[in-house]
C-alpha cells in the first residue's frame, strides 16, 4: 500500500515527512515503473457550491494544464469548469500514465458519455484509445417525468444520483483501430437488484452483446445532432464569428446565497441582507486586526454566504455596503416571482450577468425571453434542454440562473448600453430610441425571406417566441436543443412567419402577465370549516388517490389548499404545460408556500408576498390563474403551423 494524492506531481519522493520513508521508497520505485492496467472507481466532484462548505477542489497544475491543452481546448462548450470534476481528471490522468498502450477500467458517473461538456473529452478518447467498451448502468436520478422511471435505480443505491457506467480503454499501438466505440447498456425499468444481476450474468465484456458507436463531427456518441440544425441563424452573438441574431445576452442572475437575497417579504430582503453586509464588514475589521481569513470566514458563517465574490473583496480588504434601491421584484422560477437584492457592485450578487445592461434601474423595464424592472422583454431559454418541456419562456423581470433550467436570457432592447446624460444618470427616452438587443444582421436575414412584406423587430422578437413553442421545432431538433442554443429558422411562407408572429404574441401576454389574467372558473372550491375561511398557505398538496405510491398517488384534479380550503375538478389538461421539467402548476404548489433555510434559519413565507400584493387569497388566485395560463397557452401551442422551412435554410 501507498499514500500519496494521485493526482498530485509524485515525481518527487519526499512528498511526505521522513516518518513515511517506507512509504516515500514505495513511492518512488512506483514512479519508476511502466503502469499498463489502472482500474478504479473515480470520485464525482465538480466542486464545492459555496465557500461556507470548506471543501474546494484542489489544484493540479500539471494535470490541470494537460485537461487545458486537451478535453478544454477541444470543448465547443462554454460551461468549461465542469472539465476539472475529479472523475474527469482520473481519466486524463490515467490516459497519460499508461503511456502509448494499457488498459483503463473504470466504475465511474456516465455523464460524460453524452453532456455537451465534455464533447472534447469524447474527441480526445476517441483519438488517443483504439477501443472503447461502454456498459451503461443508467440510474440517473437527477431526470424527470418518464425518462426517470427509465432510468430506475442506481446500482450504489442512495450513494449516487449521478448514472453509472463500468468502461474499459484499450491503447494498444499494433492495432489499426481508432477510436472505435462498443457499447450496451442495460434495460430500462430495472431495479438495483435486477441491474447487478444482468452484471453477474454477462461477466465480461466478450460476454456481452454490443453495438458499435461512430462519433459525429460535433463529438457526439448519443443522441446525435441534426446537421440541417446549422443552416439556421443563431442566436447568441458571442464568443462567435458567425452572424447572430442578438447583440447581448446574459444568464440568470446567479447569487450563491440565495436565502439571503431573495424572499417573499421585501422587509425580510431588508433585514437579511444588512445583517450579511454588517456581517461582512466585521469579518473585514477583524481581518485587519491580524485574525487570518479562514478562521474570520469560520466565525461567521451563519451570516455570511461565502463565495468566492465575497472571498475575494474580504482578501483584498474591500468593504460592502447596503441599499433598498437594489431590491427589486425578480423571476425565481416559473410563474414565482420575489424580492431580490441586486447589487452586481460590492459582491452580494456572485455572477450578476449582464443584466445591469438589460435593466440598468430597478424602474426600468424590459423584455426579455427573460427580465426586470426598464419596459423590456426577455426570452429565457432552458439551454441544454433534455425532458424539460417548454425551451422558452418570456419575462419582464430580471431572471434567476434556474428560473428556467440554466437559463440563458436574450433582450429585446439594451436600455443598459445608452449614453449616460449631463448629470451622469441613464437617459431611457423613448422605447424607440433604446438600443436594439438585435444585430444589425437580424432583420435583413429575415425580411431576404418574404421580399416587399413588412417585418419589424417587434415581429421577429415574438416570431421567436412562437418558433420556441413549436413541437415541430422543438422534438425534430431535440438533440440539437439539449448540446447548443437554439438557432431560428426562416418558415416557408409569410403566412406562416405572421402566424408565429400572432401566436408569439399572445403567449407572451400570458407569460409576462400571468398575474393579469382570468381566474379559471371551472374549479369547484370546497370550504372544510364553517366559519370565516383563511387564505393563508403552509404547503399546498395534490390531492391522493389510493393504493398508489409516490408521483402515481398523486390526483392532479384535486388540490388541498390548507386546512379550509380543497380545490376539485382541476383539468388534468393543464399539467401538459410543462417548462423547466414540471407543469406550470407543480411550480406553484411546490414554491408557494412557507420555508426556513437550515444554515441562516431564514424564513420565507409567500403569505408575505400575497400580504404585499393587497391580497391574503393571492396565492390560491395565483393557482387558478396559472390554470388558466396553461389551458390556453396549450391551445396556442396545439394551434401552431407545422414547422416548413423556407427554401433559403435548406
Amino acid at each position: 500500500m501507498i499514500w500519496t494524492d494521485t493526482f498530485a506531481n509524485n515525481k518527487q519522493s519526499n512528498i511526505f515527512t521522513t516518518e513515511l520513508g517506507k512509504n516515500n521508497a514505495r513511492l518512488a520505485a512506483l514512479n519508476r515503473q511502466n503502469i499498463r492496467v489502472i482500474v478504479g472507481n473515480p470520485p464525482y466532484s465538480v466542486g464545492q457550491e459555496s465557500a461556507n462548505d470548506d471543501n474546494q477542489n484542489d489544484h493540479y497544475e500539471e494535470l490541470d494544464a494537460r485537461l487545458a491543452a486537451t478535453y478544454v481546448q477541444e470543448t465547443a462548450s462554454s460551461n468549461k469548469n465542469k472539465l476539472y470534476d475529479s472523475y474527469i481528471r482520473a481519466y486524463r490522468w490515467a490516459s497519460d500514465r499508461i503511456g502509448n498502450q494499457g488498459v483503463i477500467g473504470f466504475v465511474t458517473n456516465a455523464g460524460w458519455l453524452d453532456s455537451s461538456s465534455a464533447d472534447g473529452m469524447r474527441k480526445c478518447i476517441t483519438e488517443e484509445f483504439n477501443s472503447i467498451y461502454i456498459y451503461h448502468l443508467k440510474g440517473n436520478a437527477r431526470t424527470q417525468g418518464v425518462q426517470r422511471q427509465k432510468e430506475k435505480d442506481n446500482v450504489f443505491g442512495e450513494g449516487s444520483r449521478a448514472p453509472v457506467a463500468i468502461v474499459f480503454l484499450v491503447k494498444n499501438p499494433r492495432s489499426s483501430d481508432r477510436g472505435k466505440i462498443y457499447f450496451h447498456a442495460v434495460d430500462d425499468y430495472l431495479t438495483r437488484e435486477e441491474k447487478l444481476a444482468a452484471l453477474k450474468r454477462d461477466r465480461s465484456i466478450s460476454n456481452t452483446s454490443m453495438n458499435v458507436i461512430v462519433p459525429d463531427a460535433h463529438g457526439d456518441w448519443f443522441n446525435q445532432r441534426d446537421d440541417s440544425f446549422s443552416h439556421f441563424m443563431r442566436m447568441d452573438g458571442k464568443k462567435t464569428k458567425e452572424v447572430a441574431i442578438f447583440k447581448d445576452y446574459s444568464l440568470g442572475v446567479n447569487t450563491n446565497r440565495d436565502a439571503w437575497v431573495y424572499n417573499s417579504s421585501r422587509q425580510t430582503v431588508i433585514d437579511s441582507t444588512k445583517r450579511s453586509v454588517l456581517a461582512f464588514n466585521k469579518a473585514l475589521g477583524e481581518l485587519n486586526s491580524g485574525t487570518d481569513a479562514s478562521s474570520v470566514r469560520q466565525k461567521y458563517i451563519k451570516e455570511v454566504a461565502w463565495s468566492s465574490s465575497l472571498v475575494f473583496r474580504l482578501e483584498r480588504k474591500i468593504p460592502s455596503d447596503f441599499s433598498e434601491r437594489r431590491i427589486q421584484k425578480s423571476l425565481y422560477r416559473p410563474f414565482f416571482k420575489q424580492n431580490l437584492y441586486f447589487d452586481p457592485e460590492s459582491g452580494f450578487t456572485h455572477r450578476p450577468g449582464r443584466w445591469r445592461y438589460i435593466f440598468p434601474d430597478s424602474k426600468a423595464k424590459n423584455l426579455a425571453i427573460c427580465s426586470s424592472g426598464v419596459d423590456n422583454l426577455v426570452i429565457c431559454i432552458n439551454q441544454n434542454a433534455k425532458d424539460a418541456g417548454q425551451i422558452a419562456l418570456m419575462t419582464d423581470h430580471i431572471a434567476d440562473l434556474h428560473f428556467n433550467g440554466d437559463t440563458q436570457c436574450f433582450p429585446r432592447w439594451l436600455p443598459g448600453e445608452q449614453t449616460k446624460g449631463a448629470e451622469g444618470s441613464l437617459d431611457f427616452g423613448e422605447s424607440k430610441e433604446m438600443p436594439s438587443g438585435f444585430s444589425q444582421d437580424a432583420l435583413p436575414h429575415f425580411q431576404a425571406a418574404y421580399p416587399g412584406k413588412p417585418i419589424t423587430e417587434d415581429d421577429l422578437f415574438y416570431y421567436i417566441y412562437g418558433i420556441l413553442h413549436s413541437e415541430d421545432y422543438r422534438t425534430g431538433y431535440a438533440n440539437n436543443l439539449m448540446k447548443e442554443l437554439p438557432r431560428i429558422p426562416r418558415v416557408a411562407t409569410y403566412e406562416q412567419f405572421m402566424a408565429f408572429v400572432e401566436a408569439g404574441q399572445e403567449l407572451a401576454r400570458l407569460h409576462v402577465h400571468f398575474e393579469d389574467v382570468e381566474l379559471y372558473t371551472g374549479v369547484k372550491i370546497e370550504f372544510t370549516k364553517i366559519g370565516q375561511p383563511s387564505y393563508r398557505v403552509t404547503q399546498m398538496k395534490w390531492g391522493k388517490i389510493k393504493g398508489k405510491t409516490g408521483n402515481a398517488a398523486k390526483d392532479k384534479t384535486t388540490l388541498i389548499y390548507n386546512d379550509w380550503i380543497t380545490v376539485k375538478n382541476i383539468p388534468l389538461e393543464a399539467q401538459e404545460y410543462v417548462v423547466n421539467k414540471k407543469s406550470a402548476l407543480d411550480w406553484v404548489v411546490e414554491r408557494a408556500c412557507v420555508s426556513i433555510d437550515k444554515v441562516s434559519d431564514i424564513v420565507n413565507d409567500f403569505n408575505d408576498y400575497a400580504a404585499d400584493m393587497g391580497s391574503e387569497r393571492y396565492p390560491l388566485d395565483l393557482f387558478l390563474k396559472v390554470i388558466t395560463v396553461s389551458l390556453q397557452t396549450m391551445e396556442i401551442v396545439k394551434g401552431l403551423p407545422k414547422l416548413e422551412i423556407h427554401p433559403l435554410d435548406k
